[in-house]
Formats: C-alpha cells, sequence, structure tokens
C-alpha cells in the first residue's frame, strides 16, 4: 500500500485564499470600471432622454434597448469571469471568441489604478493570475498536441553571443542561463521553444505555429500585452524573475514552467 501525505485543511484553506487573494486587484478594479461605465451610461441618457422623448419614442426604446444590452454584455462577461476565476468551473461563454469585458474594461482598470496609485505591476500580476485560472478552468477543451513555450530574450545570460532567436537550439547547453534548461525540456515532452525580443516576433511565432496553448515567460507587463494579443489561444503566463533589473540576465522558477507543462500535456 502507498502511503499518500496530504497537506491539512487549514493549510489548504490557507492556499486557496491566498490564490484568491492574488486575483482580487484586478477583479476589484474591473468591478469599479464597470460601475463608473454603467453611471456615465446612466448620465448620458439621463442628458439625452428630453430631446428623445421629443423626436421619436421608437428612438428613445432603441437607444435605452441598446445601452441596456451594452451593459448586460458587459457586466455577464465580468460575472463569467469573476465567478470562473474563483471556483474552476468553466462558465465562459462565447468559446473562441475575444473578450469584449476585458477589451474594454482593463484599459479603465489601469487608468483607475494610476489614479489611486495602486502598483501597476501588481495589477498586471493580478491578470496574469486571473488569465492562468481562466485557461486552467478550460483544461476540458484544451488540446496539448501543439504547445508553443514564448521566452523573452532577457533569460540568454548578457555575455553569450549565440543566436538563439533565429532557432534555441543553437544554445551550448552551458548552464550560465535558464535556456539550456528549456532545450532539454523542448526535447522531453516535444515542446515548440522560441525565444524572441519582442512582442511584434512573438506575435510572428504563434501565427506561424497556430498553438493550441502557450507558455508563456516575461514580464507583468509583456504577459498582460501578449495574453490579450494572442486571445482566444488559452495562455499560461509565468512571470520571471529580475534580480538584475528588468531586460537583464532574468531567470524563471522552473517549477512554475513545470506546472504549466504538466496542465498542457495532462500530466
Amino acid at each position: 500500500m502507498t502511503n499518500t501525505v496530504t497537506a491539512p485543511a487549514s493549510a489548504a484553506t490557507g492556499v486557496q485564499a491566498s490564490a484568491a487573494w492574488s486575483k482580487f486587484p484586478f477583479l476589484s478594479f474591473c468591478w469599479i470600471s464597470l460601475t463608473l461605465v454603467a453611471a456615465a451610461e446612466a448620465l448620458l441618457l439621463y442628458l439625452v432622454y428630453p430631446r428623445l422623448e421629443t423626436i421619436s419614442l421608437n428612438l428613445l426604446y432603441t437607444v435605452f434597448a441598446a445601452a441596456g444590452a451594452f451593459f448586460a454584455v458587459l457586466g455577464g462577461g465580468l460575472t463569467l469571469i469573476t465567478v470562473t476565476s474563483l471556483t474552476g468551473a468553466d462558465l465562459l461563454y462565447p468559446h473562441g471568441k475575444r473578450s469584449v469585458t476585458v477589451k474594454l474594461l482593463f484599459p479603465i482598470a489601469v487608468f483607475l489604478a494610476k489614479l489611486v496609485r495602486f502598483d501597476r505591476a501588481k495589477l498586471m500580476a493580478s491578470f496574469v493570475k486571473v488569465n492562468n485560472s481562466l485557461t486552467i478552468a478550460q483544461s476540458k477543451r484544451i488540446k496539448g498536441n501543439r504547445i508553443l513555450v514564448l521566452l523573452p530574450h532577457c533569460l540568454q545570460v548578457d555575455v553569450c553571443n549565440r543566436k538563439i532567436t533565429n532557432d534555441i537550439n543553437n544554445c551550448v547547453r552551458c548552464e550560465k542561463c535558464p535556456v539550456g534548461s528549456f532545450v532539454q525540456i523542448g526535447e522531453k515532452h516535444d515542446l515548440k521553444i522560441e525565444v524572441v525580443n519582442g512582442g511584434t516576433l512573438a506575435r510572428k511565432r504563434v501565427a506561424m505555429w497556430r498553438p493550441q496553448g502557450i507558455i508563456a515567460v516575461a514580464c507583468e507587463r509583456d504577459l498582460t500585452l501578449g495574453i490579450q494579443d494572442v486571445h482566444p489561444v488559452p495562455v499560461y503566463g509565468v512571470i520571471n524573475d529580475r534580480h538584475h533589473g528588468p531586460c537583464v540576465n532574468t531567470c524563471v522558477d522552473m517549477d512554475n514552467v513545470d506546472t504549466a507543462i504538466r496542465f498542457f500535456k495532462k500530466m
């Protein structure tokens, strides 16, 4: 008989609470943004109501119906995102379509965070956490046959002169940076590994390989922009570590990468 060690219930609850709290900044600012959109919409309708009433009642009803439908789409979408993120139930709809909710509310959320001087990196890290939870919730709809791993060029040690953006196999695996480990991982799990030096090249690689899932390693900002660019392709984001500052000699927690691989490969 195999003995299994189970974490105490209190510890498991603490982990779940911590995971939920990490999603709180993004979700909170989005709900505040939705409230402001609703207030602006109500004010606009209040101002145009007398004029529309004198012009045509049919036009008045049409405008109010359109405004209601717009708010319902945003509110319904944010509700599904919130519930899916916090519970893990796959409630996202429609499948395979761009998220109008995130596209419209996220810029407002970023602006509000800036107004109250909330750390933008923390907001974007929270967005990545929410995105990962949404990706995990869609597990049954994701096939793991074509997985693309996107790595930032700053993972390569700055004294190395090997050109790995054209082909990661040019890495000599000297173990001075994490790139060699990714070459081995790619060979072991049959993954396509690409090193990119910017969003433009990343988008080209995605368009070229048409992956069914993406594991992306980058800073909070690049992950946030990249996840939105490639949507609806499911992305599992891994935030890199920048002990030497941004964009130079960065590293990554390989345990997080392994978690992402196991998820997509159904291991």
